[in-house]
């Protein structure tokens, strides 16, 4: 009778800490995985008399993005993305393509809602039509941020801005100087595998 006592208190004191716990620790918050892809619409910096990523009207470029996401790899706060963008509409004679991951960091959050800002680095591909120098490879880095809000339990929307800097583009430029710098909007959405 004794151990059927203690079976029972310790089951209870257990069950007590446990419905104490709030609802975030007791998640965990550990690793989150989401995988997802957007719509892009990006200035290609290749034709425009400016940078800006809503002025560019004829040769925007337009797109699909997908990526990966793992959070909370390191202080609850920082993580890392992984992306292809594939901006091969709408141009004039001409696409990009850029390959790049890196850290993301978790830099505020409102109620479900996550603001986050991540620095990339791989590879930008630029296809040129015939007659233009250029097309190659180049390496790039994007600096950029994203806001992330939740729709459903694992399905989340998402609004991104990337700044690309693709440092060793020559093109046709006089002298061979300047390098690249596409940048743009980008809207989608993510699906969580793994919480």
């Amino acid at each position: 009778m004794r151990k059927s006592f203690c079976s029972i208190a310790i089951v209870l004191m257990l069950s007590i800490t446990l419905t104490a716990q709030s609802r975030p620790s007791a998640e965990g918050g550990g690793l989150t995985v989401w995988v997802g892809a957007s719509i892009s619409s990006f200035n290609p910096d290749y034709g425009c008399a400016n940078n800006s990523p809503f002025l560019c009207f004829s040769h925007q470029l337009l797109g699909i993005s997908p990526y990966a996401d793992a959070n909370h790899l390191l202080f609850h706060r920082v993580g890392a993305e992984g992306q292809a963008r594939f901006l091969h509409w709408h141009g004039p004679a001409l696409t990009e393509a850029s390959y790049m991951a890196g850290p993301r960091v978790n830099l505020y959050r409102y109620k479900k809602a996550m603001l986050s800002a991540k620095f990339l680095v791989g590879e930008g591909h630029i296809q040129l039509g015939s007659g233009y120098q250029g097309s190659g490879n180049y390496f790039a880095y994007a600096p950029g941020a994203a806001v992330d809000f939740p729709l459903t339990s694992r399905v989340f929307g998402r609004v991104d801005y990337e700044y690309q800097r693709w440092p060793s583009f020559l093109g046709s430029s006089p002298g061979g100087h300047g390098g690249l710098t596409p940048n743009g909007f980008s809207v989608g959405l993510s699906y969580v595998i793994l919480r």
